[in-house]
């Protein structure tokens, strides 16, 4: 199975130097418009990962910073949905979100504790040193004002994302909610046409402008393995996303340690994508454990629309198209980035990978953990349609079950939920060649409140029809004769 994925980070939304959200859009069809003439062809994408920062955030001393968040936030979501409707006809589950360090609410942070000046005596400056390095510490140090701050409210430090988690919902359109409980902050996409999944992680646990270092929270890291070794997912191509990247360079500290990494290998995760450093990158991490050697590729984004002075130099604009083929386990990262200098206009064109010195890079998938058993998906989606039946939402059972309404199994959900939802017209169309005299006896009678004279002429002519003697099924062809009779 082959797929594509759009993979873009650090919206940034909203800079001064920005990019209109529809010239945006227009900009990337453009680009898209050329991927069938690329050498080697680049597939349009399927789904999209955006990977955190998401708006550009506000400081403490910002007018009406609230106001001023859910701006971007808004600007935010009306690009997102724009790219939804435009690329992946509207269908906003095709779209993977996830926090980054800009969607801090800064603000927030600042109201749930407070600072504390630097101690004139040695003893006491040398206490709060050593409680600033504790683990899962409290204290904070700002640069900005040299001075300690202290979380006191663990309840508003962690209401920092609460203007993220509002906009989640509305992009969602109330499907899935972000909690504020860090234990809990991951989501697990499903994309059983693609014989995919991801997990999406938040790595700004503890995080915020006086504390840069990215973390995911332990329990949601393992909850999400957990999930992700479900039976339902054997076979499946398994990947994950976060924010921050997982190589620090000497003197940085907004970086994630990548020892997390391990146990998402060990659940079978096979692509990582993530953004922050703001360029475009592709690395192999190795599971160190086990007998069997497995792999996760990660790969970076550059941003999509930060302004000049978030760049690093000499490094443009991009985004990627990755290509999944489950088939051959293999994957492909082509890298896209601004070919010119009109930051509020840009021309997207082929990127550069440094090692190979080309536009795209190649790697290889490690298998699934465990086999998809062949009977598993039939399995599931009756289970799914006893559920929905339990629950009374017949039309959902009959969408389910149409492309495997002739099995067996699946057939008695099917004729129960047409029967319950008495739509002759429905009846009609799901059930145009009957199996069976019940399943003819249903049909007929959905005819006779029908006014379609071509369907009953055919109705009458199929063989199971014309070829019974069932008492039912012949009043109703009498009737249906009465009716329609030219």
């Amino acid at each position: 199975m082959t797929f594509s994925i759009l993979h873009i980070s650090d919206l940034h939304q909203n800079l001064k130097d920005e990019i209109l959200p529809e010239v945006l859009l227009d900009t990337i069809a453009n680009d898209f418009e050329r991927f069938s003439s690329a050498d080697p062809v680049i597939p349009l994408p399927n789904l999209c990962v955006v990977s955190g920062d998401i708006v550009y955030g506000v400081a403490p001393t910002t007018k009406d910073p609230s106001g001023e968040l859910e701006r971007q936030y808004n600007q935010a979501n009306d690009f997102l949905i724009r790219l939804c409707d435009r690329f992946f006809d509207g269908k906003r589950d095709r779209v993977i979100l996830l926090p980054g360090n800009h969607d801090v609410d800064y603000p927030e942070v600042i109201k749930s504790g407070s600072f504390l000046p630097v101690p004139r005596k040695a003893v006491s400056k040398s206490s709060l040193v050593a409680e600033l390095f504790s683990p899962n510490s409290d204290l904070r140090w700002s640069w900005t004002r040299l001075e300690f701050f202290r979380i006191a409210d663990r309840a508003a430090y962690d209401g920092r994302l609460q203007q993220f988690a509002k906009f989640y919902e509305r992009f969602y359109l109330g499907l899935r909610t972000y909690p504020l409980d860090p234990s809990s902050q991951f989501d697990i996409f499903d994309f059983p046409d693609h014989g995919f999944c991801l997990a999406a992680f938040n790595s700004c646990y503890r995080n915020d402008p006086m504390n840069r270092v990215g973390t995911i929270h332990p329990s949601a890291l393992m909850e999400a393995c957990r999930r992700l070794r479900s039976p339902s997912r054997a076979g499946w191509c398994l990947a994950s996303s976060w924010h921050h990247d997982i190589a620090g360079g000497v003197g940085h500290e907004d970086f994630l340690d990548a020892g997390f990494v391990q146990h998402l290998i060990d659940a079978g995760v096979t692509i990582g994508f993530h953004g922050h450093r703001h360029r475009t990158d592709c690395s192999d991490q190795k599971n160190r454990l086990g007998d069997a050697p497995r792999k996760m590729t990660v790969i970076a984004a550059g941003t999509l629309c930060a302004g000049p002075t978030n760049l690093s130099p000499g490094i443009p604009r991009g985004f990627n198209i990755v290509e999944i083929d489950t088939s051959a386990a293999k994957g492909r990262v082509h890298s896209r980035q601004m070919v010119n200098q009109l930051q509020n206009l840009p021309i997207w064109g082929p990127g550069q990978f440094v090692d190979t010195s080309k536009s795209f890079l190649d790697f290889d998938l490690s298998p699934p953990v465990r086999t998809r058993p062949p009977a598993l998906d039939m399995q599931l989606i009756l289970e799914q349609a006893s559920d929905l039946s339990g629950r009374r939402k017949w039309r959902e059972v009959v969408d389910l079950l149409a492309p495997i309404a002739q099995h067996p199994m699946a057939r008695r959900f099917y004729l129960d939920a047409l029967l319950e939802l008495d739509d002759s017209a429905l009846t009609i169309q799901c059930l145009q060649e009957p199996s069976n005299t019940a399943e003819a006896v249903i049909v007929g009678a959905a005819l006779l409140e029908s006014d379609l004279p071509d369907q009953v002429q055919r109705f009458l002519g199929l063989e199971i029809v014309g070829d019974q003697s069932d008492p039912s099924l012949n009043e109703i062809k009498k009737r249906l004769n009465r009716k329609f009779a030219k």
